[in-house]
């Protein structure tokens, strides 16, 4: 049986940290190995994985000086042996199957990377559709029109499972935020095939003061998906339409967060509108693309207020309905002290 390395972030999510490394002792698929990278001046979180390192041995802590998710990343990658890769946030946590159901379907399909479902985990509810349960072996620009398209997973590393090989030449940027964007798409590129089991698996957990939900990450997320779209563009021509709806998506998501924080103006969003207006166009002729989005492109440019109103009242019965979970931490704070921008 091929060794799955699970590689953890600890830091800084010591409420929910039994939690997640529970779920992966308990996995279904017992060759493991469970590496924790541990920021060294977190004793609370590095208590919890020592105590269940004294377990189960397929537990191990390695204790670092915290310079951002990339690095802890990147030092979990020096460390694996498995020919197989996972990565799980430590504030998240997994179906006892989950690794399992990854491996079998990549192993089936001979694929070098198996995606898993995701529910969002809220203090109240849950969110995703537990009775899908879809397996389908797809090609790179399926897979990246999924992506684009958002009817599936996304440019997320913690749902995916990875043939250890992809990572050969692959390493996070330190020192940035969202970077396991960059790090995603490669892989993907780099992929004979991908096999996607749409049932729900991997839990995330939605808590209001993330470190990625700190305000700038919408505007460093949406420049990255830009350098990302320009690439598909050029490498995948036949996703031109899709790549072009996402920018203006995630252009209208930056500009609603703005209104959400009270910084709109059509100064402040001169950039983000401009990219809006350029491809309202192509949104408007593509028949993939929702009702809803393009009423909102067109409120984006023309209705802002009515647009900000719609936000407003939106985003309030959302939280009148999901709970979020909190950490406790500054994350703001932390990335400012650990120099990652």
């Amino acid at each position: 049986m091929p060794t799955v390395s699970i590689i953890v972030i600890a830091y800084k999510v010591d409420r929910f940290l039994r939690q997640c490394l529970g779920s992966l002792m308990t996995q279904s698929y017992p060759n493991l190995e469970i590496i924790c990278v541990v920021g060294e001046d977190d004793e609370l979180c590095a208590r919890i994985c020592d105590e269940l390192s004294f377990i189960d041995r397929r537990i191990r802590v390695i204790r670092e000086t915290p310079r951002g998710t990339a690095q802890a990343r990147n030092t979990g990658l020096d460390a694996a042996t498995g020919e197989y890769i996972a990565f799980v946030d430590g504030d998240d946590f997994a179906d006892s199957n989950m690794i399992e159901a990854m491996l079998f379907a990549a192993m089936k399909a001979e694929a070098d990377i198996s995606v898993i479902g995701r529910c969002f985990y809220y203090k109240n509810c849950m969110e995703g559709d537990p009775e899908a349960e879809e397996i389908r072996v797809l090609t790179v620009p399926e897979a990246l029109e999924i992506i684009l398209y958002q009817t599936g997973f996304f440019l997320h590393i913690w749902d995916k499972l990875y043939r250890r090989t992809l990572f050969e030449g692959i390493r996070f940027d330190t020192g940035r935020k969202v970077e396991d964007r960059f790090v995603c798409y490669r892989l993907i590129k780099k992929a004979n095939c991908i096999v996607y089991n749409s049932t729900p698996q991997y839990y995330f957990r939605m808590s209001e003061d993330s470190g990625s939900r700190v305000e700038d990450n919408l505007v460093k997320s949406f420049e990255a998906d830009k350098q990302i779209c320009r690439d598909m563009m050029e490498t995948y021509p036949e996703l031109l339409k899709a790549a072009e709806y996402f920018i203006a998506y995630e252009a209208i998501s930056v500009v609603q967060n703005s209104m959400l924080y009270g910084s709109f103006s059509k100064k402040h969003d001169e950039a983000v509108l401009r990219s809006v207006r350029s491809f309202s166009a192509s949104l408007r002729h593509n028949p993939k693309v929702r009702r809803s989005v393009k009423v909102k492109a067109f409120l984006c440019l023309h209705f802002p207020g009515i647009l900000k109103k719609l936000t407003l009242k939106r985003r309030k019965r959302f939280l009148a309905s999901h709970q979020f979970f909190t950490t406790g931490a500054d994350w703001n704070r932390i990335y400012e002290e650990q120099g990652v921008e």
